[in-house]
Parts: C-alpha cells; sequence; structure tokens
C-alpha cells in the first residue's frame, strides 16, 4: 500500500481539501504540521520553496491543486468520466479565483490599500465570484446534490473548505446564498467528513 505524508503548517487554508480527501476516503496519512521557526531552512529543501508538499511513497509533489487532483484521482473523487473531470476542474478554478481575491487582502501590509482592496472584496469580487458558484451548482440537479454528477467530488470537497475556512478569514464576507450554505452543510455532514472536524487541530486559519 501506498504511504502518504502530507506537509504543511498548523493550519486549515491550502492543505484542507487534501485532507478532506483523505478523510473521506478513510486513507491514513501522516500529517505532517510544519512550526514556523522550522521553516525557513526546511523551505530550501522544497521543489518550489513552498508548501503543502505531498510525499507518495517518499516522491514529492508541490502545489496544493496539483496534490488535489493527484489524490480525487487515486480516491475515485474526480468523475465517472473526462466530461465529469472537466466540470469538476471548472468549479475548482473558480474557487482558485475566489482565493486570489482573498489572498489580496491577506497579503496588503498598507492599512490604506488594505481597506480598499477588502471593500472591493465585500462589494464586487466575493459576490461576482459566489454567483459563478451558484450557477455551476444549479446547473447539476437544480442545486440540490453535488457539483458535478451525483456524488461526492473534489469540486464539492474544495467549496466545502473555501466557504468556510477561507471566507471566514476575510472581516465582514459571509456567504448568504442558502443553496451555496445548503450545500456546504450538506457535505461537511458527511459522516467521515463530521469526523474530521470534531478531531482537527484548532487553528485561527
Amino acid at each position: 500500500m501506498p504511504t502518504y505524508k502530507l506537509t504543511y503548517f498548523n493550519a486549515k487554508a491550502r492543505a484542507e481539501t487534501a485532507r478532506f480527501i483523505f478523510a473521506v476516503a478513510g486513507q491514513e496519512y501522516e500529517d505532517n504540521r510544519l512550526k514556523r521557526e522550522e521553516w525557513p531552512e526546511l523551505r530550501k529543501t522544497m521543489p518550489f520553496g513552498q508548501v503543502p508538499l505531498l510525499e507518495i511513497d517518499g516522491k514529492p509533489l508541490a502545489h496544493s491543486g496539483a496534490i488535489n487532483r493527484t489524490l480525487a484521482r487515486r480516491f475515485k473523487l474526480y468523475g465517472d468520466n473526462e466530461s465529469e473531470a472537466a466540470e469538476i476542474d471548472q468549479v475548482c478554478e473558480c474557487l482558485v479565483d475566489l482565493g486570489l481575491a482573498m489572498r489580496n487582502y491577506f497579503h496588503e501590509k498598507d492599512v490604506a490599500r488594505k481597506e480598499n482592496i477588502l471593500k472591493e472584496l465585500l462589494e464586487t469580487e466575493a459576490t461576482k465570484h459566489f454567483k459563478f458558484l451558484l450557477n455551476l451548482l444549479e446547473a447539476n440537479d437544480g442545486g440540490n446534490g453535488f457539483y458535478v454528477g451525483n456524488r461526492l467530488s473534489l469540486a464539492d470537497l474544495d467549496a466545502a473548505t473555501y466557504l468556510t475556512d477561507m471566507v471566514a478569514r476575510v472581516p465582514g464576507l459571509k456567504v448568504t446564498e442558502p443553496k451555496l450554505l445548503a450545500h456546504v452543510n450538506r457535505i461537511l455532514e458527511t459522516p467521515a467528513l463530521s469526523q474530521w472536524l470534531k478531531k482537527r487541530p484548532q487553528t485561527p486559519f
């Protein structure tokens, strides 16, 4: 059996979708949570100087998108055919765009610019991407099931992490669309995920 080691900080952020996949798959893995003081030296050994990093039988794989898709394929969470895989990618890429808009806020140091970014995010960017996500959800069974097909996929897990953990980091930003909220709740109530949420380390983000 393959062995898996996921390296990231003691945070949810860009590693939590992979942890969700492992939970749903019932797959054991090493959840290697770095201390901040370890990072400067360890960073020199990383393929792209960043985390998360997944090691499968010791072979490293960087970038959260590549990690998530690799795991989704392995654990049958990537659709039943190429068309469904493409639809899953479409949802995930929409979430990436939302994440980039939020990242600009997280990383900005100048107070005035940060306030302007937050205003734009709350009034325009987030609303726009929430609407895109709603349209994608409603396109499949009216939005009352999953994003793609008739079973859980990477698209659902990625949306659940972004629309809870990531959105919560932005002051004043909330998901208010009922169907998006209902979808997130359905996913998080999946027994395996519910168990993970109860036992995962409590972190600020």
